[in-house]
């Protein structure tokens, strides 16, 4: 799933693209991509887009007349910008935002699973509604102290990289980046977030703004003004790097999988040479 780095530069390239142009059709292709009913999707046409900001994961576009959009891509959900003419009726669209000067800005899922989703709001109110209302602190932003964090894991009893992933605490990242900034720090993924020492918040703290930061800055320049349709993992150091050697001690990156997840970890730098059963293989042998 596209996390804060491919988001945020998603975000910074389509700016140029679509800001200021006048929605003049929407064409809703997608069985369950719409999320709201009021204000209804026909209630874009005539409005302008004023500014494209990101939030986490999700994007909101903010339109004259009061109204925002908010988009969720989920794992397969990309944006592109199109003639009008080109792959309208193609299986992958989800939904489709005609300007006047013969573009679209298009959603698309490129799996199976249908899943991206687009809310509808009337400006004020978007953030006390799902999904933007219980979403957490901004990990780049000036109020992301150590200070913060170490609060924030006082109250979560779960091991730390779920705590990671949740979004009520920190944003944008998801499983890709909790890999990374877990190996960037040194803390196990299976640690319980409210036993983690001082040494090791520090230390947390320290990776979340350091992998993040130049993970977007790497995303810049891969993408390169364009819109993001694949996310860069040969620029990452562990995950999805199983059975390469860790980019620090050269020890073998192991893998656990746990539901639909994979974690991606190195036994030495990170869980003092300790290899954690794979749940799912050990289900599979029973």
């Amino acid at each position: 799933m596209p996390e804060l780095p491919f988001i945020t530069v998603l975000a910074e390239n389509l700016r140029p693209l679509v800001e200021g142009r006048v929605i003049d059709d929407v064409l809703v292709r997608g069985a369950s991509v719409l999320k709201t009913f009021d204000p209804p999707v026909t209630g874009l046409i005539g409005r302008r887009i004023t500014r494209i900001e990101r939030r986490g994961k999700l994007l909101v576009f903010r339109l004259t007349g009061g109204v925002v959009v908010v988009m969720h891509l989920r794992r397969n959900g990309r944006l592109q910008v199109l003639p009008s003419t080109k792959g309208r009726t193609a299986k992958d669209l989800a939904i489709a935002f005609a300007f006047a000067d013969g573009t679209d800005l298009r959603m698309v899922e490129l799996g199976p699973k249908k899943a991206a989703s687009v809310w509808l709001f009337p400006a004020g109110r978007e953030e006390a509604a799902e999904p933007l209302a219980s979403l957490g602190m901004e990990p780049l932003s000036s109020q992301f102290s150590r200070e913060a964090l170490a609060a924030m894991l006082r109250e979560e009893r779960t091991q730390i990289k779920r705590f990671l992933t949740l979004q009520r605490y920190i944003v944008g990242i998801g499983n890709t980046f909790a890999d990374e900034i877990l190996w960037e720090a040194r803390v196990s993924p299976q640690a319980m977030a409210a036993a983690l020492t001082g040494d090791e918040v520090a230390r947390l703290h320290d990776a979340i703004t350091a992998v993040l930061g130049e993970a977007v800055a790497s995303h810049r320049k891969e993408f390169d003004g364009s819109l993001p349709m694949r996310e860069p993992l040969h620029l990452l150091r562990v995950h999805r790097h199983g059975k390469e050697p860790c980019p620090r001690c050269g020890t073998p990156i192991a893998v656990i999988y746990y539901e639909d997840r994979e974690t991606y970890y190195c036994p030495t730098c990170q869980a003092g040479g300790k290899v954690y059963a794979d749940r799912r293989r050990s289900r599979l042998l029973r």
